[in-house]
């Protein structure tokens, strides 16, 4: 069987695109939505959010995140990298995942360390422009701005070292 028969592929492509009925129909027909991949210990929330594009329109489809989150799927499954959704939706500058993850859960482990030493916060860091949004979101959830990663520097460091931070942000992580 080819790899893009496979139904844990097409259960994929299905909520990647936001076909929640089509997935309900492979799921029906043996589907497994609670598969792990063995290697990467990825789940599908992982998958659907883990494209290191920060283009909204590449952004998979609120409505399959939140149909994962109430399918039982782990928010704060950690993988073999150990990433977990949220840091993953972090990177993807997918606010409106952020948002669902948080308040369904993924603030329990909003300090967690990957295997790289980051964190949903300094992950904030990864891509430009940084974005205001997503650091007042992970703060009001409760991200600690003066975490220090391994190299020795905290959010509130880093972001007053930056030549090219934005001043919004600047006095944001001020005030926590």
């Amino acid at each position: 069987m080819k790899y893009t028969e496979r139904p844990e592929y097409k259960l994929f492509k299905a909520l990647r695109n936001g076909q929640i009925q089509q997935a309900e129909t492979l799921i029906k027909d043996g589907a497994d939505i609670h598969r792990i991949s063995e290697s990467e210990q990825w789940s599908y929330l992982h998958k659907i959010l883990m494209s290191t594009s920060t283009d909204p329109e590449e952004s998979p489809p609120i409505e399959s995140v939140q149909y994962l989150i109430d399918q039982g799927l782990d928010i704060n499954a950690i993988d073999s990298y150990g990433y977990t959704p949220l840091i993953y939706a972090v990177r993807q500058q997918n606010i409106e995942g952020m948002r669902l993850l948080l308040e369904n859960g993924a603030d329990e482990l909003i300090e967690h360390r990957a295997s790289d030493d980051a964190t949903p916060l300094n992950m904030v860091f990864d891509s430009k422009p940084y974005r205001y949004e997503i650091m007042k979101l992970l703060l009001d959830f409760g991200a600690d701005p003066d975490a220090k990663t391994e190299k020795g520097k905290s959010v509130r460091e880093l972001v007053n070292l930056l030549d090219d931070m934005d001043p919004k942000i600047i006095e944001l992580v001020s005030h926590y």
